[in-house]
């Protein structure tokens, strides 16, 4: 009997074996599909959004804040309530005592303002920060959106190259059947025979993976949508291109004032004069401090503990505070408002730079769209020559008129044709969307010429493009 006849499995064991590879096999199967539209998409990763749901809190405080401006000008209240536990010498005579009668108690209340200029400024300093917080939370949703449509349109694009992979993975796999009933026949070589087999495992390493790039993107996206891990996902709809062809110093002169960063840097400069003129005022404006307070309770120095009468006392004051130091150049108050000036100057040459960097991206955007059209069109020609180059190598080849390598690299000039023409048509999709960013437009006006925001400035060239003039 051999030492490894018991080690076997045994009916008994292939049965759960069985079972659980079923099992495993029919979890897999059952995984979910879903149907997704590029709304649904982009209204998923909102409701997920953690930075926007922080940003939303950020925008209802400061909102808050604007809705309560009465605050700035609110009076101050006070008060207090005291309890005197003894009163005596100690190091003196007649030395430590302790009496009741020495017991006394207090009641505090006061009310206070204090008036400057300045307040105004705070106030408007204070709706200036309501507005610049609904505009960063306004651009967190654009870019958010922006950032899921791109996902989903490269999802869109490696699920369409898996499906190139895959027919090619198929047409490698019935030549390479046909070649082995040619080599058998003594049609071919065995070279030939080699080659072809060489070229089916190229296609299954290929397709293998683009299947991996495919899956390790869906899970980021997955993430972002908030959806269970190991949902494959339908893609319904895209973004259609056009060969469209804006005016860019139009798209300048009319959108660029409209760009988020143009206007938060604009908001960032208002505040900063808004610092500085509280800072200038606060510093070098007389202020009126007005005060009213009431106090009751028994006499401190009484002899009848808490029981003495109770007594009271209400004080107004006026005071008037004129600062002088400011004034006098070197000291720290007078930096302090010379650098609140500086501030103000340095935002503006920043929003010189921001402008020219638009400008430049708005323009940089044109011109690769124009180049990328020009290419997608390149793409699309190379695709149908190379589709009918395989079709004639095929003929020959079986005629035996061509060789096998031949054939071969017919088809990895078309496969690289069409590997080209989709990565092409997603690049130009992600060109509009990063140029609807750069504008402040909704994408839909880049690719829906029929209702499109900027229809208004187009003309038509005599080309087939579209050019927005003013």
């Amino acid at each position: 009997m051999s030492f490894f006849s018991g080690i076997g499995p045994k009916p008994g064991r292939i049965q759960v074996l069985v079972l659980i590879l079923v099992t495993l096999f029919s979890t897999t199967a059952m995984a979910e599909t879903i149907r997704l539209t590029i709304d649904e998409a982009v209204k998923m990763a909102m409701d997920q959004s953690i930075d926007l749901k922080k940003s939303a809190i950020d925008l209802a405080t400061t909102q808050y804040s604007a809705n309560n401006l009465w605050s700035e000008i609110f009076p101050s209240f006070s008060l207090s309530s005291g309890l005197t536990v003894f009163s005596t010498p100690l190091l003196t005579d007649p030395g430590f005592t302790y009496s009741n009668d020495t017991l006394s108690y207090n009641l505090n209340f006061g009310v206070s303002l204090t008036l400057n200029p300045s307040i105004a400024s705070s106030m408007k300093r204070i709706e200036l920060a309501y507005r610049t917080q609904l505009l960063k939370y306004d651009d967190a949703r654009n870019q958010l959106e922006i950032q899921v449509i791109k996902y989903f349109l490269n999802l869109n694009t490696l699920k369409e190259n898996i499906s190139l992979m895959d027919q090619n993975l198929r047409i490698s796999e019935q030549q390479y059947a046909r070649n082995q009933i040619a080599f058998k026949n003594g049609l071919i070589s065995e070279l030939d025979l080699m080659n072809s087999n060489l070229s089916t495992e190229t296609a299954r390493y290929n397709l293998t993976t683009a299947q991996g790039t495919y899956q390790n993107a869906l899970e980021a996206f997955l993430a972002i949508l908030g959806i269970e891990t190991g949902t494959d996902i339908i893609f319904s709809g895209t973004v259609e291109i056009a060969p469209i062809n804006y005016d860019p110093e139009q798209l300048i002169l009319e959108y660029l004032p409209k760009r988020p960063d143009i206007i938060n840097q604009r908001q960032t400069i208002e505040n900063l004069i808004l610092s500085q003129n509280i800072t200038t005022l606060g510093s070098r404006s007389p202020s009126l401090d007005l005060g009213t307070q009431w106090r009751g309770g028994s006499p401190s120095n009484n002899k009848q503990g808490l029981g003495a009468p109770f007594s009271d006392n209400v004080a107004g004051t006026i005071t008037l505070r004129v600062p002088i130091d400011s004034w006098i150049p070197g000291t720290k108050s007078n930096q302090t408002v010379r650098s609140a000036n500086a501030e103000v100057e340095k935002a503006r040459l920043d929003l010189q730079n921001t402008e020219t960097q638009a400008k430049a991206q708005i323009r940089s955007l044109i011109i690769n769209l124009r180049n990328t059209w020009s290419s997608i069109e390149i793409a699309r020609m190379r695709v149908e020559l190379a589709q009918r180059t395989v079709d004639n190598t095929e003929k020959s080849f079986q005629n035996g008129g061509v060789e096998f390598q031949e054939l071969e690299n017919a088809r990895r000039d078309l496969s690289d044709a069409q590997q080209r023409l989709l990565q092409g048509e997603y690049n130009y999709q992600s060109m509009l969307l990063d140029l609807a960013a750069a504008l402040n437009v909704d994408w839909r006006t880049m690719t829906n010429q029929q209702n499109n925001e900027l229809s208004r400035y187009s003309a038509d060239d005599g080309s087939g493009s579209t050019i927005l003039r003013g």
